[in-house]
C-alpha cells in the first residue's frame, strides 16, 4: 500500500511541476494575449502579420479560450471528460437575459445566478453518474444528454422564449448607460478587455487549484482513482467539486456571449456543436495544462474564423475543426504546448554524438 501511494505520488507531482504550470510562462502567455489588440498593427517588411486578425475573432476566440479554461479544471485536472459543458453555457446566457428581462436586475448580478444555477446543475449530474460509477465514454454521452435535454427544453418551454430566444435588451431597459457597468459598449474593444479579463480571472484560479493540494487530489483521481481512493482520498466528493467548479465558470463566457451578440437561442448556446468549441481548445493545447487552453484557442479558433467568413463553404470550420483534433490525437496527443519539449528534445538528439541512435 505504502509503495502504491508513493509512486502515485511521484507521478501526480510530476504532472503538476512540469514548467508549463510556471507562474512566469502563464503571465508571459497572458501579456501577449493582452496585447494582441495592439499586436496586430506591427508590420514587417510592410506586411503585418496578424493583420488579418480583427478585433471580433480576438473576442470570439477569447470566450472558448476561457470556456475550455473552465471546462479543462474537470476533465484536463480529473480525467472526468464532459461532452456536455454547453449545458452551463447556455445556462449562464440565459440567466443573464432573464434576469434583466423578468426581474430588471443588473447582468452582471444575471451572470452570478447563471454561476450558481450552472454549479447546482452541475452537482446534480455530477452526483448522478458518479452514484452509478459512470466512466469514461458512458460518462461523456450522459453529459451531452443533458445538454441536449436542455436544448430540447428551452425550445419547447415558451417562457423560456422556445426556438426563437430572446434579444439582447438595451442599458436603458434596466436602467443603465453603455458602460461597464451595462456589460454593454458601443464598440468591439471593450469587449476584448472584458472577457480578457475573465481570462485572467478563470485562468488564476485553475493556476491556484492545479498549484494546491486540492489540484494533487485531481490529478491523483486522474491517473490512477482507484489508487486514490485506497490511500485515503474521498475521490466522489473532490470530482463532484470539480464538476461544481468547472460548471460555475464555464456560465462566466456564457453570460458574456449573451451581452456580446444581440440574440440569443437554443440551437446556438445549447448546440452539440458548443461543446466541441469548447472542449477542442484544451484537447488541441494540451489537457490538464494551464495555458493549453489559451494556446489551443488561438491555434484553433482564428484559423476556422477566418475560413467561416472568407470562403463561401457552410460548415468549413467545422470541418477545420475535425481535422485538427484527428491531427492532433494522432501525432501529438499531450497537445501543441508540448511541441517546444520534442523540438528540444529532437535537437538534443541531432547534436548527440551517435546521432540520436540507442548503441
Amino acid at each position: 500500500m505504502r509503495e502504491r501511494a508513493e509512486d502515485l505520488l511521484g507521478r501526480v507531482v510530476s504532472l503538476r511541476d512540469r514548467h508549463l504550470s510556471r507562474p512566469m510562462v502563464i503571465v508571459v502567455v497572458l501579456a501577449v494575449v493582452g496585447l494582441m489588440p495592439h499586436l496586430r498593427s506591427i508590420s514587417v517588411a510592410g506586411v503585418a502579420p496578424l493583420g488579418w486578425l480583427s478585433i471580433n475573432m480576438l473576442v470570439i476566440t477569447l470566450v472558448w479560450a476561457t470556456a475550455a479554461q473552465a471546462w479543462n479544471i474537470m476533465s484536463g485536472y480529473t480525467g472526468q471528460f464532459s461532452f456536455g459543458h454547453a449545458a452551463f453555457f447556455g445556462i449562464g446566457a440565459y440567466a443573464t437575459i432573464m434576469a434583466i428581462r423578468e426581474g430588471g436586475l443588473s447582468p452582471w448580478v444575471g451572470m452570478l445566478i447563471g454561476a450558481g444555477v450552472a454549479a447546482v446543475v452541475g452537482l446534480v449530474v455530477g452526483g448522478l453518474t458518479f452514484r452509478y460509477e459512470l466512466q469514461g465514454h458512458y460518462f461523456a454521452l450522459a453529459t451531452l444528454a443533458v445538454a441536449e435535454l436542455l436544448r430540447y427544453t428551452f425550445n419547447s418551454v415558451p417562457f423560456l422564449g422556445e426556438g426563437s430566444g430572446f434579444f439582447k435588451p438595451f442599458p436603458r431597459e434596466y436602467g443603465s448607460e453603455f458602460g461597464l457597468a451595462a456589460f454593454q459598449f458601443q464598440s468591439q474593444e471593450p469587449y476584448f478587455y472584458l472577457i480578457f479579463t475573465f481570462l485572467v480571472v478563470i485562468t488564476a484560479v485553475a493556476w491556484v487549484i492545479r498549484s494546491s493540494k486540492l489540484g494533487l487530489y485531481f490529478f491523483a483521481i486522474r491517473e490512477r482513482e482507484r489508487a486514490a481512493a485506497a490511500v485515503g482520498i474521498p475521490t466522489v466528493r473532490y470530482k463532484l467539486l470539480a464538476f461544481g467548479v468547472s460548471a460555475a465558470l464555464t456560465a462566466i463566457p456564457g453570460a458574456f456571449w449573451a451581452m456580446y451578440f444581440d440574440t440569443i437561442r437554443p440551437d446556438t448556446v445549447f448546440a452539440i456543436l458548443i461543446n466541441v468549441e469548447i472542449l477542442l481548445p484544451a484537447v488541441v493545447g494540451g489537457l490538464g495544462t494551464v495555458v493549453g487552453p489559451i494556446v489551443g484557442s488561438f491555434v484553433v479558433t482564428p484559423i476556422s474564423e477566418y475560413a467561416r467568413q472568407s470562403v463561401d463553404l457552410h460548415g468549413l470550420n467545422n470541418i477545420i475543426y475535425g481535422v485538427v483534433l484527428i491531427l492532433i490525437v494522432l501525432y501529438s496527443p499531450r497537445g501543441v504546448v508540448s511541441w517546444p519539449a520534442r523540438a528540444s528534445d529532437l535537437v538534443a538528439r541531432w547534436r548527440s554524438p551517435t546521432g540520436g541512435t540507442d548503441e
